[in-house]
Order: structure tokens, then sequence, then C-alpha cells
């Protein structure tokens, strides 16, 4: 072993001087970790790997759960109206159903503020779930007037819009007359056929195969897809609310939930606060819809954030205890560093480093997977989104980090309090 300034050489195998006797060079205090752990090759790259693993899991959760709803929330958004009007204390996430007599209609569009109307138009939607493309969907039943409204600048790709449900609806009315209710006995079952449409996504009809023309069973009834629209729509299955009403209600005009087109756009807030007094409904704003998503997979994310906490946890632990059982390894060569000059605060440094060395590495490695998993994801389950944000990665970066560094703080507590004595007699 080379005592001299500035010298380099291995003890035991282990710890690789490259500083002088007063172990202060920063150069040291970097290569000297960095030496022990490519000299444990096999030992460093599952400790990274382990890191890495807690960290893609992490990141891959969030982006998932995030970004899933904020596709959600995003497509609601894109709706023509200010205001959405839902049952009070309703759970945005299984709301559906006839919850809301065809009067509120009439009471949404009848508000005013100061003598002044302030709604333009109440819009009706009917929810109820459907299984398309492997999976439960969403379905909207609008009325075929409305559906300008929900497309906004999407352009419809293939197919009309609901030519048997704007017929069906037209037969509706001039049954109903002036009354809100009509017999369901005397429409054919030939109108009802004509009228069983639905329309759908791109992003739906790529991941499901399907085309205009094709056929799928909804509420026991034979649905023909006649129309795909561009993807970023409210729903990504609509069907003519009429038709939804005959058949589920009878014909009875209830409604799940109502977009509400303003005015005046500006008065949003007020005119909200007037409308859930009128109705004793929760009316939101529109931009607020992803928040009631959040609000409602609440416990979905407590259940998120314990599990990446108990997965890093875990990652941490083995982190600690390996860097333990490095230091029971090394007591003798840790004895020399002393005794040539090593503070406790030097050899406790060490330790950290090699630490953070490593969770810097499995940290890179766990976003790298985290990405990778993303196109895994996407490839084989396309309706799902998974959005790495910054924020994700940077909390990645922290996570690693501080988690390496605490972790090794017992094992280099132990390793600093080492008598020299002691620890050079240490077979």
């Amino acid at each position: 072993m080379k005592a001299a300034g500035g010298a380099g050489s291995v003890v035991g195998g282990e710890f690789v001087l490259l500083g002088g006797w007063g172990f202060t060079g920063d150069l040291t205090l970097l290569r000297l970790p960095v030496a022990n752990l490519l000299h444990h090759k096999l030992r460093t790259a599952l400790c990274a790997a382990a890191v890495g693993i807690g960290v893609a899991m992490m990141v891959v959760q969030l982006s998932l759960s995030h970004g899933t709803l904020n596709e959600v929330a995003q497509r609601m958004e894109s709706v023509d109206a200010e205001l959405i009007v839902l049952p009070r204390h309703a759970n945005v996430i299984f709301q559906g159903g006839a919850i809301f007599p065809d009067t509120y209609v009439e009471l949404i569009e009848s508000a005013a503020l100061e003598g002044e109307p302030v709604v333009a138009k109440a819009i009706p939607v009917f929810l109820d779930t459907v299984r398309l493309g492997g999976q439960q969907q969403r379905l909207f039943g609008i009325d075929p007037a409305d559906m300008d409204g929900f497309l906004g600048s999407r352009r419809l790709r293939q197919g009309d819009l609901f030519p048997g449900g704007r017929a069906f609806k037209q037969r509706i009315e001039q049954l109903r007359g002036n009354s809100r209710r009509y017999d369901p006995e005397r429409v054919t079952s030939d109108e009802v056929r004509r009228a069983c449409e639905l329309i759908i996504d791109t992003r739906l009809a790529r991941v499901g195969g399907y085309s205009v023309g094709d056929v799928t069973e909804v509420f026991g009834q034979r649905f023909r897809i006649v129309g795909v629209v561009e993807a970023g729509v409210a729903g990504r299955v609509f069907a003519p609310i009429q038709t939804i009403r005959h058949i589920l209600n009878g014909g009875v005009p209830w409604s799940s939930m109502f977009f509400v087109k303003l005015r005046d756009p500006g008065q949003a807030e007020v005119v909200a606060d007037a409308l859930a007094r009128k109705l004793n409904a929760n009316v939101e704003l529109k931009t607020q819809y992803g928040s009631l998503l959040r609000d409602s997979f609440s416990q979905v994310y407590t259940y998120i954030n314990v599990a990446s906490a108990v997965a890093l946890a875990v990652c941490f632990l083995f982190i600690m205890l390996t860097m333990y059982t490095l230091i029971l390894e090394r007591t003798r060569e840790i004895g020399i560093l002393k005794s040539l000059g090593a503070t406790k605060r030097y050899v406790m440094a060490i330790v950290v480093w090699e630490s953070v060395l490593v969770c810097s590495a499995g940290t890179v490695f766990g976003i790298l997977l985290a990405y990778g998993i993303r196109v895994v994801i996407e490839a084989t389950m396309p309706l799902q989104t998974v959005d790495i944000q910054w924020r994700w990665l940077v909390l990645a970066v922290a996570v690693g980090l501080v988690g390496g560094a605490i972790s090794a703080l017992y094992p280099g507590y132990r390793a600093a309090r080492l008598d020299p004595a002691a620890a050079l007699s240490f077979e």
C-alpha cells in the first residue's frame, strides 16, 4: 500500500486511495465510492435494479391514474357548454341512469339573474355503460341535434350523424304531440331497429377494429355503428337519447345530467350558484370536472401512494442492508483508512455517496423502465393513457436521491464509529 500524497492503491481489494493523507480532496470522495461499487458490479447492479423497479412502479402508477382521468376530463371539457348539472352527492365515475325528470330542462332554461335570462340551452344526457373494445365504455345518449356541440372542431371521419335517430326523434315528437309522454306500444319494432345507432371515436374504432356498418348488441338490441368521429369528444360511444329512453325507460324523457350553455360565459360562477339553489342539484363549472374525477378517485390515489411508498421503502431497506453488509466486510479496510487519518465524517461520507450513486443509477434506470412500460401499455391497452409528466420525473429523482442518502445513514454511522485498533484486528 502506498501512503504518499497523491498516490493510488487498493486496500484489501476494497478501498482505493486516490487522495493524500488528509482525505480531504473532492476527487477522492467521489472516486473512492465509485471504485468500491465497481469492485462489486453484480451487487451494485442488483441494488440499482431494485431501486429502478420501485421508481418505475411509482411513476407508471401516477402517470396511468392521473393520465387516464385527465384525458377523460379534457374530453368532457371539449363540449360547447359552461356548466354541468349533476345529481347532488353523485359519484361522477359510477353515475348513470334516469335521475332528472324532463321538467328540469324548463327549470334550467328559465333561470334568470336580475330578471334577465342567462341560459342559452340545456343539453340533456342519458349515461349508461356498454362493452366495446374489450372493456366497459361510458355511453352518452344525446339528442342528434346536439351532436355538433359535442364535436366542436373535430370532424366526422366516416359515416353520418344518426340518420335513423333523427327520423326516430321526429316520430316520437309526432306521437307525443303537446304532452310529455307517448304510448311506446305505437312504435313498431322496425322503427326502433332503424333508430338503434352508435357513433364511436377513432381511438375505440382502432382498438376494436370497428367500422361503419358493424353491428353490436346493446341493451338487448342490435345497434349499428353509423359514424366514426375524431378522438377527443366527451364520450367514446354516442347513441340517440330518444332511442335509449325508449328502450330503457319506456319513452319517459328523464336524463342523467345536463350540459348548460350560457348566454354570457363570464357569468358562469354566479349562474352555477343560482342554479344549484334552484335545482337542489350539484352544478359545477365544466372546467372543474377534473377535480370531481380526482375526488371520486381519492381512495384509489391513496392506494397508489401507499403501494408506491411501501415498494420504495422495501427498495431502500434493501440498500441499507446491502451497505451494512459491505461495512461488515470492510471492517479491516475501514480500520486502515482511519489509522491513515480518515475522519468519522469522511468515512460516513464515503458510505452515503456509495448509496446515493447506486440510487441515482437506479432512478435513471427506473425512469427509462417507466417509458418502456408506457410503450407496452399503449400497445396492449390503447384506451389507457399513460401521461408521464415532468412533476413525476422530478418526484422520482428526489425520492431516489433522498432515499439513497437516508438508507445509508445507519451503515455510515456504524462505519464511522469503528475503532481503528479493533477494526485492524478484525478477521
